[in-house]
Formats: structure tokens, C-alpha cells, sequence
């Protein structure tokens, strides 16, 4: 018997109600979730929150979406009245909503995203002021330190359970897109401090970057600004954007993505 944490037949709305996808107007946890809809040409509404979160956000739309869920966070998936958070949630809501993820490699894949959730828990603690890296000063030998560590860690675990080319076989499922996220991440900062890529030494996810870096689908995805010119991270705490010196956070956007 099989079981499963989400409906087998996908939430019903109307084609004049896109989905939601709401966070900051960062790539962070929301950038897989915006890949998977350009993957899927699923049009979707990007509600992106920048430096007056305070008020658009906290002081805002949480207010009225807690109403709808209790566990309101960003992200956030609205599709018509049903409200989903939670990134791996999110993550797993749109590889069923859009017919990507197959119910048979529904355990694998999911250990593909609690995985890489350690992943990225560990690299938080290195480009936010939360653990021993306090500053920008420190952030050079800090994810020196990271990458031959807990990252290296995680990758030889990731590298083990990649069936190839994509993380379950043949095709990617959601998983792939919040590991790809990741990837893409390490190798950025690899290249900022001088570093040879950590990507060269796990064949098999080097592999998976480059594939879906090449995928036709996601060509627009990877022109657009939400890729190439928002902030890995939180541009008003992280020590890392990924962006050059002068970068500028700037306010909410909100933006209908259609195909």
C-alpha cells in the first residue's frame, strides 16, 4: 500500500485564478518553486516581498492569510481557496499540481528534499550573521570552511542517492529543482572566494546542474530578473547576494508570469 500526504487528483480552480507564489524577493526557497512553473509553463502570480516586509508582509498579507492557514510562512502557494506553506510542502504541492513528480518515486524524492534541507540549514549558518561567521570580513574562510565540511558531507549523501541523470532517474521530479537551487548556490560561492567549483568532485550532480541549467523550458527562467538579478539570499542581513557590490534590495513586487 501506498501512502501520501497530498491529494491524488490535483486542487480544482478556474484558468482566470493563476497561482500564487509568495516570498521574498530573494531566489532563496522560492526560487525552485518558480523553476518547477517555468518548467511546466504553469503561469502562476509571483508576489515577491523586499525592504517593506515590515508592512507588506507582517503588517499585511500574513494578517490575512494566517486566517486561512495557521502555519502561514514564506513561502506560500495560494491556488484559489486553498493556502499552502511550507518550502518542502510547497515544493512537493507543485510537483503534483503540475504532473511533474510521479507517485513512484514519491519516498526517493522525498528524501531528496529533507536532504537537501540540511544542506541549505548548513550553509544558512554561513551566509547569515546566525553562527561563528558574524560578518562579511569573516565570510571568505567561513564557506572555505563550510565547503570542505558539512557541505562536502552533504553532496557525497546527495551524489550516493542520484539515480541519473536526475535525482530519481530519467526525469526530474520537484526535489531536483530545491537541490538544483542549492547547487547552483555552492558553486556561485565557490567562484567568489576563489575556490575551484565543489561541483567538480560529485560527477553525477554536476551533471544535474548542467542539465537543467541547459533545459529549453527554463531559458526564460534564467533571463529573468528573478533569477538573474534578485539576491540568493536576503539582501538586508545575508553576507553573500551572489549580485555585485551596489546591489539594491528594493520593495514588493508583484508580477504575472504567463506562457
Amino acid at each position: 500500500r501506498r501512502y501520501y500526504c497530498l491529494p491524488r487528483e490535483p486542487h480544482s480552480r478556474t484558468q482566470t485564478m493563476p497561482l500564487v507564489i509568495g516570498y521574498h524577493k530573494i531566489r532563496g526557497l522560492a526560487g525552485p518553486l518558480r523553476m518547477i512553473c517555468y518548467y511546466k509553463s504553469e503561469p502562476f502570480t509571483n508576489v515577491a516581498y523586499g525592504d517593506d516586509m515590515k508592512t507588506a508582509w507582517h503588517e499585511g498579507k500574513k494578517l490575512e492569510l494566517i486566517k486561512q492557514n495557521s502555519c502561514i510562512n514564506l513561502p506560500y502557494v495560494i491556488d484559489g481557496d486553498f493556502v499552502i506553506t511550507q518550502s518542502n510542502t510547497c515544493a512537493l504541492y507543485l510537483g503534483r499540481k503540475t504532473g511533474l513528480d510521479e507517485d513512484a518515486n514519491f519516498i526517493h524524492n522525498h528524501l531528496v528534499l529533507d536532504q537537501t534541507i540540511d544542506l541549505r540549514n548548513d550553509l544558512m549558518k554561513v551566509v547569515y550573521p546566525f553562527g561563528e561567521v558574524k560578518t562579511k570580513d569573516q565570510f571568505p574562510e567561513g564557506a572555505k570552511k563550510h565547503m570542505a565540511g558539512t557541505a562536502t558531507t552533504n553532496f557525497k549523501k546527495l551524489e550516493g542517492i542520484c539515480k541519473g541523470p536526475f535525482m530519481c532517474g530519467a526525469k526530474p521530479q520537484s526535489g531536483d529543482f530545491v537541490l538544483w537551487e542549492m547547487l547552483d548556490q555552492h558553486h556561485a560561492i565557490c567562484l567568489s572566494i576563489g575556490e575551484p567549483s565543489i561541483l567538480d568532485a560529485f560527477p553525477k550532480l554536476k551533471a544535474l546542474h548542467a542539465a537543467l541549467k541547459a533545459e529549453p523550458a527554463l531559458a526564460k527562467y534564467f533571463a529573468a530578473d528573478m533569477y538573474a538579478s534578485w539576491a540568493q539570499n536576503n539582501g538586508l542581513f545575508t553576507h553573500f547576494t551572489g549580485q555585485p557590490e551596489g546591489f539594491v534590495y528594493g520593495g514588493t513586487i508583484t508580477e504575472e508570469v504567463t506562457f
